[in-house]
């Protein structure tokens, strides 16, 4: 039993013993008052009845009858009242049984009771030694008391029993509205536990309610919520990642030019070598000094994008080929000589994000194999594809090629002064123009990537 259910059945019960008991206190009161009244008429009308006898007794003496203890019965017997008549210690007469066995003292008042009546008995002495005692019935008092106590104690009881039935009434009512709580408030408990253990870390705790209400509703809202942070935290996570991947990287890629140039470096300094020596090392130091210099032009463009919004401008694609051709000298390349496109966009840019590919489809290739720029256009986008016959990119790496640093062929990427960052930087500027960037790549046969872009369109909504 709980406390609370404790509190109130000991509060029920002492509010019925207080009713029990003032009730009896009010009952018994009562009785004594209306007892005291009839005691004194009863003793009013004991005292009028000796008056009575005595004055018939002296009436009948002064005419000189005489007055044995026949006439006595007689005169004791024509009263209305129970009565018995002593002379000293001897009876004379008894009009009720029972009373030949009090022989009470002068102004003596006792209560009797017999199996089925109670009387008040007084006695007050006569002249001539006489002493008479009377009765008076209170069997009527007596049973009125013991109804009245009787009705009261039924009532008492079946105030306690209806008690105990509103108290086993409301501890139903608290059982059945503790069940109803717990199951109205169990899927804010589960809510409750599941925004606990996501905030302990556990992204992937889903909520799943279906109650058929607004809870339903909430959960799914919640649940909305929970996929949106653990997409956040997986995107954070992964972008935490990349940045040590990237400083990893970027620290082994300038290492390893740094630890050329500082062999050679000492070589030169404390060798004495031939002159063919000495030309193989200062070209082995400015080949890695070029590699230097194009990483950290190529960290600048994209540290660029990153802080610089682009401001477009409309550019004519034909006008980039010949600066392509001049940018990408020693490079077998073909570009479209049909009349190109006009595109939205930032012309060197543009120019960086075409030479890095040309660049690339000549390192991937065979010295002198054509490399072959390509022109689509639409209702409103533009598709540049830079396509060569190299040895192409396998499969499980076409999703890395754009992460800054990495390199399919590590050895023949450093050898031909790459850094990684190229295909990284053109994914960049695609973004920065609103376009996308696609590399379709089959090893052995060669490599398609391919740059969507916007087309100019101010002037025709001018």
């Amino acid at each position: 039993m709980r406390y609370y259910q404790k509190l109130v059945s000991l509060l029920v019960l002492v509010l019925a013993a207080s009713f029990g008991v003032g009730g009896c206190v009010l009952l018994y009161s009562d009785f004594a008052v209306q007892r005291g009244r009839m005691a004194t008429a009863n003793a009013a009308a004991h005292a009028q009845t000796c008056t009575l006898l005595q004055t018939e007794i002296l009436d009948l003496q002064r005419r000189g009858t005489t007055m044995d203890d026949a006439a006595l019965t007689a005169r004791v017997e024509a009263r209305d009242t129970p009565a018995a008549l002593w002379r000293g210690d001897t009876l004379i007469c008894a009009t009720l049984p029972g009373l030949e066995n009090f022989s009470l003292e002068n102004a003596a008042t006792v209560t009797v009771r017999t199996e089925e009546r109670v009387y008040a008995v007084y006695a007050s002495d006569l002249q001539g030694g006489l002493r008479l005692v009377t009765a008076y019935d209170l069997t009527g008092l007596y049973r009125d008391r013991d109804a009245a106590l009787t009705r009261f104690l039924l009532l008492e009881a079946a105030v306690l029993a209806a008690a105990a039935a509103v108290t086993a009434l409301l501890a139903a009512a608290a059982a059945v509205t503790a069940l109803l709580a717990a199951r109205l408030t169990r899927p804010l408990a589960v809510l409750t536990d599941a925004g606990q253990q996501i905030a302990a870390g556990d992204y992937a705790r889903r909520t799943a309610l279906h109650t058929g209400d607004e809870i339903e509703t909430l959960s799914a809202s919640f649940d909305k919520m929970a996929d949106a942070v653990q997409e956040k935290i997986a995107d954070l996570e992964a972008d935490v990642q990349k940045r040590e991947d990237f400083v990893g990287a970027f620290t082994h890629e300038l290492k390893t030019p740094m630890t050329s140039i500082i062999g050679y470096a000492d070589i030169l300094a404390a060798m004495q070598t031939d002159p063919d020596e000495q030309r193989e090392a200062a070209a082995a130091i400015a080949h890695e000094g070029r590699r230097l210099e194009s990483l950290s032009h190529k960290l600048l463009a994209l540290l660029g994008l990153a802080e610089c919004p682009l401001t477009p401008a409309a550019v004519p694609l034909a006008v980039l080929w010949p600066r392509l051709h001049a940018a990408c000298p020693g490079v077998n390349l073909h570009t479209p000589a049909a009349p190109a496109p006009t595109v939205q966009g930032d012309a060197d840019l543009l120019l960086d994000l075409l030479c890095n590919l040309v660049q690339n489809a000549a390192k991937a290739s065979k010295p002198g194999a054509p490399v072959v720029v390509l022109c689509t256009a639409d209702a409103d986008t533009a598709t540049l594809t830079v396509a060569d016959r190299g040895c192409g990119i396998p499969p499980d790496q076409l999703a890395r090629v754009t992460e800054p640093f990495y390199m399919v062929d590590k050895s023949r990427a450093r050898r031909q002064g790459g850094s990684g960052l190229g295909l990284a930087l053109c994914q960049r500027i695609a973004a920065a123009h609103d376009g996308t960037l696609k590399i379709e790549s089959e090893p052995g046969k060669g490599t398609r990537v391919s740059v969507t872009l916007p087309l100019w369109k101010k002037e025709a909504d001018a």
